[in-house]
């Protein structure tokens, strides 16, 4: 088994209102590898905050579908496209801990 570099498995934090909503409750939203593990975010997460020594306590991930997308051209006729899938990580961490600089100065 070869092993992929944090920054390959976990890819971004998604900043949304819901995912704003869940962090002032102490849990954060992450877009990760499609194809990797709970375990796998774990450590990746782990390893990238090591210096703000966060643990993380509980990880929930959910496959996200693409959306279908239109481009219309000059001939009237839309071609249909889709995006990518995609799979996000919600990651709650232990009691009391926090990641700083993610949301910015909010």
């Amino acid at each position: 088994m070869t092993t992929r570099a944090a920054s390959e498995i976990v890819i971004g934090p998604v900043i949304t209102e819901r995912t704003y909503q869940l962090y002032t409750q102490g849990r954060y939203t992450f877009k990760v590898s499609p194809t990797a593990s709970k375990t796998e975010i774990k450590k990746a997460l782990e390893e990238q905050y090591e210096t703000q020594n966060i643990k993380v306590r509980d990880i929930n991930t959910v496959s996200m579908r693409g959306k279908k997308r239109r481009s219309f051209r000059r001939t009237g006729a839309g071609s249909v496209g889709k995006t990518t899938d995609w799979k996000k990580a919600i990651v709650t961490l232990g009691e009391g801990q926090k990641i700083e600089g993610l949301f910015g100065s909010v």
